[in-house]
């Protein structure tokens, strides 16, 4: 069966967030994927000011029974959640990969559960329970922050043994595949780490799991909107590819991202010094060749 993700995700009209990444990403990955927008906004909410609206549940319900009515929907392989705004929606899209997984019992659910950043949370506080005690549990793959993974497992993430903890606690609620995304330790205070663990037997938790990390650096000190999500598509555009080494699919996606980010922090320069950081938006039709044609720059050292 030919991969086909569904993508559900905010949009932008202009710049890089959400689906506007997804879309971009898995389509120069050469991968079929068909969006439905949770948010569509005029610009991400980093800037000043931003118009649009968010689709509210019954509308969204609309739009996926307009694809179920279609038999569209029979040939999705792969669901990828992102940034939703309010337990509501969250609750319809969990009912959606539902139904999904009954039509297709060997269907991926990949979540990236945006919560928040740096210590906060941009999204009401009810989802962090939401995520964690409804949605996790039917995630085949979960892509979440350090700040996320605090949030939704309780323990303060200081050095590797503590994200490993974590970790734990998410192969406890029925995920296969975890990915932290963005470590900062004082040990590494000029790299991000970004720690992965899959379980050898998919059918036996006993088997124990394959773990590792990446240090991926030097780090750039300047913020950049989007990065999270375009990692999180890459990931399973990348885990589309290599299903059975989750290692190499990070070695690819931290090496392409890293790659977008250097051509991104080099055209700020060309920005005028009176706009603010949110105008540094990612360069990502200037990046397309990393995509298509990724050498890995970071290799993965085994944590067991």
């Amino acid at each position: 069966m030919e991969p086909k993700v569904l993508s559900i995700q905010s949009w932008v009209c202009h710049g890089y967030v959400g689906n506007k990444c997804a879309v971009f990403a898995l389509q120069h990955l050469g991968i079929e994927v068909d969006p439905i927008l949770s948010v569509q906004f005029s610009n991400n909410t980093a800037y000043s000011t931003w118009k649009g609206e968010s689709l509210t549940p019954p509308k969204l319900m609309d739009l996926f029974q307009g694809l179920e009515e279609n038999h569209l929907t029979d040939s999705y392989t792969h669901v990828l959640t992102g940034y939703n705004n309010n337990s509501e929606t969250l609750h319809t899209v969990l009912n959606i990969i539902k139904k999904l997984k009954t039509q297709n019992p060997n269907l991926i659910y990949v979540c990236d559960p945006v919560l928040g950043d740096n210590n906060a949370l941009y999204v009401p506080t009810d989802l962090v329970s939401v995520y964690k005690n409804e949605v996790i549990p039917h995630a085949d793959y979960i892509f979440p922050n350090q700040t996320e993974v605090e949030f939704l497992t309780g323990i303060k993430i200081n050095n590797e043994q503590d994200a490993l903890k974590a970790i734990d606690q998410f192969h406890k609620m029925g995920v296969k595949n975890v990915v932290i995304t963005s470590l900062f330790f004082d040990s590494n205070p000029n790299d991000i780490i970004v720690i992965g663990s899959s379980l050898k037997n998919k059918e036996d938790i006993n088997q124990g799991y394959d773990q590792f990390k990446i240090t991926v650096g030097p780090k750039f000190t300047d913020y950049y909107t989007g990065t999270g999500d375009l990692f999180s598509s890459l990931l399973l555009g990348w885990s589309i590819k290599e299903p059975s080494d989750l290692s190499l699919v990070c070695e690819k996606a931290t090496s392409i991202l890293y790659n977008i980010i250097k051509e991104t922090h080099k055209a700020k320069q060309s920005i005028p010094s009176n706009k603010g950081k949110e105008y540094y938006e990612l360069r990502l039709v200037q990046s397309r060749k990393f995509i298509e044609n990724s050498e890995i720059l970071f290799k993965s050292q085994k944590l067991n």
